[in-house]
């Protein structure tokens, strides 16, 4: 039974590295049995002495096995670590040159395509389309991730995704605009990706939804309609560029999402003020502010219009940005 466990949890392991399923399979009852005969594992393997031989051969090349000098021969698994661990550097190098190779293969593509401007956008239409690009983007990044976080959302956020692509060292900015924060319990969910690494900021309207990754790709939607039913896929270009620009003021325009830890001091400090301005300045509502505050939405009316009348502000929102400016948040 231990055994067959064993072999259970090792299944595929050596095949992701490049060895045939045979040959693992063949290893495997090596490493179990600490040494065997082509006759045993021919009959282990319900195979002939033959086909059991190239087997072990094959494995003896790749690093995998020893064979000894007895009669009749012997083979003996390879310290694994040491064995595996050839192979892990091995497939790291050829995937190295694979990579090296996209941009040759991009040439071909382009050379391929007629006329060469359409190889910079490309329209993806269907929203499983469109979810899908995006997915592969994300699990592409390797630098930065930028984004308007807009609605309407035709796919929810992956936090497991998001996180494992933070612990890679990939920055996560992003730009949320109100209408995005103020369902119930979505700013807890933007603290807790604050928490995680993401930096966040809120504006009270942004121009689309956008997403950029590295100074490859970029999509963004079709038309700013409520349904999204087609998006454009951006390559790198002067167009990629003019995007992260866009990206860019925006960002520094936007509002810091406080992170969990500010937002617990400013709650226990009673610095209700301060944590009034972020909201307002992101643009939430009165029936909103007060749901994360916790009072009415009467109360909430009556601060806004003292903070409104302490700063000299005609409007809730310039009375945000006026505080942002004044470094009062």
């Amino acid at each position: 039974m231990a055994l067959h466990d064993s072999r259970a949890a090792s299944a595929g392991l050596l095949e992701a590295l490049g060895v045939p399923e045979a040959e693992e399979a063949a290893y495997l009852c090596v490493l179990a049995s600490g040494g065997c005969t082509a006759a045993w594992l021919a009959t282990e393997l319900a195979t002939t002495n033959e086909r059991a031989e190239r087997l072990l051969r094959s494995l003896t090349e790749r690093g995998l096995l020893d064979r000894c000098d007895d009669a009749p021969a012997r083979w003996a698994a390879a310290a694994p670590d040491l064995a595996v661990e050839a192979l892990l550097l091995r497939r790291e190098e050829e995937l190295c040159r694979a990579r090296g190779r996209i941009g040759e293969l991009m040439r071909a593509h382009r050379t391929a395509r007629r006329p060469h401007a359409t190889d910079l956008v490309e329209v993806v239409t269907g929203t499983a389309a469109i979810a899908d690009h995006w997915r592969r983007m994300q699990a592409g990044a390797r630098q930065q991730v930028l984004l308007f976080d807009k609605p309407p959302h035709i796919v929810r956020s992956d936090p497991e995704l998001e996180l494992f692509l933070l612990g890679r060292g990939v920055r996560i900015r992003v730009v949320y605009e109100a209408g995005s924060v103020n369902a119930p319990g979505r700013l807890a969910e933007i603290r807790a990706c604050v928490t995680a690494g993401e930096q966040a900021r809120v504006l009270s309207e942004l121009p689309c939804k956008l997403a950029v990754v590295d100074d490859r790709w970029a999509m963004l939607p079709l038309s700013t309609g409520s349904e999204l039913h087609g998006a454009m896929l951006v390559r790198a270009s002067s167009l990629l560029d003019a995007l992260v620009g866009t990206f860019e003021a925006y960002w520094n325009r936007a509002v810091r999402v406080p992170d969990p830890d500010t937002h617990s001091l400013v709650r226990a400090s009673g610095n209700r003020q301060a944590e009034l301005l972020t909201l307002l300045c992101a643009g939430f509502t009165d029936d909103s502010i007060a749901r994360q505050l916790g009072v009415s939405p009467r109360t909430v009316q009556r601060w806004v219009r003292e903070v409104m009348d302490s700063l000299g502000a005609r409007t809730r929102f310039q009375a945000g940005i006026q505080a942002a400016r004044a470094g009062l948040l």
